[in-house]
This record gives structure tokens, C-alpha cells and sequence, in this order.
């Protein structure tokens, strides 16, 4: 047996002992699709909200929004679930508005994605120099791919070659997928990594669209001008649904939830029963909560980093010394970005003091230690820290 065999069963050991297969936790709601169902806690007023507008006959507009890392796109993505598996007669799709693309054409992607059998559909992602779903049927096990039911999950890095009137081809597939279907969604996410001025664009030359025959879901969060921008043209969203953090009796619930969803042999989800947190103690569990402030990225980002520091020290469980020593190394990892400025480090700082930022938590020495005059000044740093998914 070699060196490598021996810390591999020495980790198995770990985590055996834990009764986990392995790591639950994950700050992309992406790579959760195939268990989404066990590990989705709460959110019960907000779906019932979407669900009575989901009803409805006449197609709607919905805008998601909430702080980043607030969960919103395992929000839709639970939506999406439902809507596949309770209303057979809808065909719900996803997809993460790819770089440099007009919200036509990735609605567009969206729909001739969830179209395989169709030929037309699939040309037009060949013409735009995607895979349709023959050749993506065809790829090695090697390539990257995110299950979805009914589809999949990907995003574009690169620009795509648009149709030369994707609001027109959009409409025109559209009708081909009601033919077959009495309800098309679209999901559109991430909306937010944009420039609020290319959101509003986008808007404006969606306008015909968004007012067509198909029900759409976009996100975006609040930082800076991007909430104002989304919720301030009139007319356009039937319903603007903000996600916000959750309470501690719900994070801890889903502290629960990711844990049973690893287990080797079922445990009791009874919230006073340690077996059900284990390893964390029925303590630090509570602290994992309070220091994740309800915002899933920074509860999955902390206790996967927990866990990592928990089974580099061999540690039988998860205790209040152990859990110390975990968020120092959340921090550490949260500081190696090398790309950073010392004042990007002070506003990550600031966001690990104290939460979300606005204009009402943010001082004015704080403010002068940026050379800022206004909150709004802070914001293009926040969005960096966005993009490195720091925050």
C-alpha cells in the first residue's frame, strides 16, 4: 500500500467516524442540484408567494433579489424543481446570463437547451457555437457537467455568436415550445454581476420580450445602483420577492439538513439530539449559525472550512477550541487573493465585522480610511470582492 493509500483511509477513518461520506457543503447552489431537496430549508412564505402567482394562467414577470451569497439562485432553482415535477404541462429553464449576452439570446440558450428533440432549436445553438444536446450526449466523462433534471446547468465564460434578431428567433421558438407545452419559464440569473448601466440597457431592449408569452424569473442583488435599477422599471415585474437572511432556528435546521444529506446511517434530525449535528457539538453548532449571520455562502463557506481544519486535526469532534481554529483558517483562506489592495482587504474586513454593508453600518472613519466620501464610492470594491466570491 502506498504512502498516498495510507492518508486517503486515514481520511476515510475521519470521516467514518463522523458518519459522513463526505463534505455537504458547497457555497454554489449549482452543485447541489441533485440534492437541492434535502438540503433546501425554509424560504416557506416566499415560495408560497411565487407558487399562488404560479396559479395563475397569465404569464408574469418575477424578480428575485437579495444580498449576495442570500441564496437566491437555490431559491429558483427549488421553484424550478417543483414546477418539473408538480406541473408536467410547463417546461422551466434555467440559465446564468452568460458574458457579453443580450437577455433575448440567453433566454434563447435557455429554451433550445430544454428542446433536444427539436432540430431547428438545436441548430440555432450550433449556429451560435454552443453544443446542442446530440453533441452534448457525445462528450467524454471527462468534461465538466452539472446535472439538472430535465437539463443541465452551465455558463458561458466567452461571448456567444448571437442570432442577428435573437428577439424575433426567441419568438419564434418560443411558439414552437407552446405547441408542446401550455406554460414556458425562463429563469435568467445573475443579472447582478453586470454594470448597473448594462442591466438597464438590457431591460430596455428586453421590454418586448419580457412582455411576451413566457413567464420569466430574473435575479439580482441590491449592492449598489443594481437593486434600484430592476425594481424601478414600472411595469415591468409583477412581482419583485426579496430573499433575506434566515433566523437562527432556520440555519440551524439546515445545518441538519446538509449534515443528513452526507450521512453513512441515518440520524435523528431531533435539533436537541447531538447526534444530529455531530461532528459539530450542540455549542458550536449554534456558534457555526451566529457567525453565518443567515446567509447561506458565508454558512457553507465557514463550515466546509471547518470541517477541512476539523479532519486536518483528527479531531473526534467539532469543539469550541477546534471551531476557533477553524475560522482562523476561513480567514486566512478568505486573505490569500493575491490580486487584492489594502483597501479591498479593508472592506473584506469590514464585511467579516459586520455583515452586509450599507450606508447605515458603514462609519465615516471608515469612509476616510477608503478615501471615500459617500457609500457609494465602496461599491466597486464590493462588486470585486463579488467577483472573486469573497462575499
Amino acid at each position: 500500500m502506498s504512502e498516498a493509500d495510507k492518508l486517503w483511509d486515514e481520511t476515510d477513518e475521519i470521516f467514518t467516524s463522523w458518519n459522513l461520506k463526505d463534505i455537504p457543503f458547497s457555497e454554489s447552489a449549482s452543485s447541489l442540484v441533485s440534492n437541492l431537496d434535502q438540503v433546501f430549508t425554509g424560504r416557506t412564505q416566499e415560495l408560497k408567494t411565487i407558487f399562488h402567482l404560479l396559479r395563475g394562467r397569465e404569464r408574469k414577470r418575477i424578480l428575485v433579489y437579495g444580498s449576495v451569497g442570500i441564496g437566491k439562485t437555490a431559491f429558483i432553482l427549488e421553484v424550478l424543481s417543483v414546477l418539473q415535477r408538480k406541473s408536467k404541462d410547463t417546461l422551466a429553464t434555467y440559465i446564468s446570463l452568460p458574458f457579453e449576452t443580450d437577455l433575448a439570446t440567453a433566454a434563447l440558450i435557455a429554451l433550445a437547451r430544454h428542446m433536444p428533440e427539436d432540430e431547428w432549436a438545436q441548430q440555432l445553438l450550433n449556429n451560435m457555437g454552443l453544443m446542442s444536446e446530440s453533441t452534448r450526449k457525445t462528450k467524454t466523462k471527462f468534461d465538466v457537467k452539472i446535472p439538472m433534471v430535465g437539463g443541465s446547468i452551465e455558463t458561458e465564460s466567452k461571448p456567444v455568436n448571437a442570432p442577428k434578431f435573437p428577439t424575433l428567433t426567441f419568438q419564434d421558438l418560443l411558439e414552437r415550445a407552446l405547441e408542446k407545452y401550455s406554460r414556458v419559464v425562463i429563469a435568467i440569473d445573475d443579472l447582478d454581476k453586470q454594470d448597473p448601466a448594462k442591466v438597464r440597457q438590457l431591460l430596455h431592449d428586453a421590454q418586448g420580450m419580457l412582455k411576451g408569452d413566457a413567464w420569466f424569473i430574473l435575479t439580482g442583488h441590491p449592492s449598489g445602483l443594481t437593486r434600484d435599477l430592476l425594481i424601478s422599471e414600472r411595469g415591468l415585474f409583477d412581482l419583485a420577492l426579496e430573499i433575506k437572511a434566515l433566523d437562527q432556528p432556520t440555519t440551524y435546521q439546515m445545518l441538519i439538513n446538509y449534515l443528513a444529506s452526507a450521512r453513512i446511517n441515518k440520524t435523528s434530525k431531533d435539533e436537541t439530539n447531538p447526534d444530529a449535528v455531530h461532528p459539530f457539538t450542540l455549542e458550536t453548532a449554534r456558534n457555526l449559525c451566529a457567525h453565518s449571520q443567515g446567509i447561506p455562502r458565508w454558512f457553507n463557506r465557514i463550515a466546509n472550512y471547518v470541517l477541512l481544519k476539523a479532519a486536518d486535526l483528527q479531531a473526534e469532534k467539532i469543539t469550541p477550541e477546534v471551531f476557533q481554529q477553524g475560522l482562523e483558517y476561513v480567514s486566512q483562506k478568505l486573505r490569500g487573493q493575491s490580486e487584492l489592495t489594502p483597501e479591498d482587504y479593508y472592506v473584506l474586513d469590514l464585511v467579516l465585522e459586520k455583515g452586509v454593508l450599507s450606508d447605515e453600518n458603514v462609519t465615516m472613519d471608515d469612509l476616510k480610511r477608503l478615501k471615500a466620501q459617500q457609500f457609494t464610492q465602496v461599491l466597486p470594491i464590493l462588486d470585486k470582492l463579488i467577483q472573486f466570491d469573497l462575499v
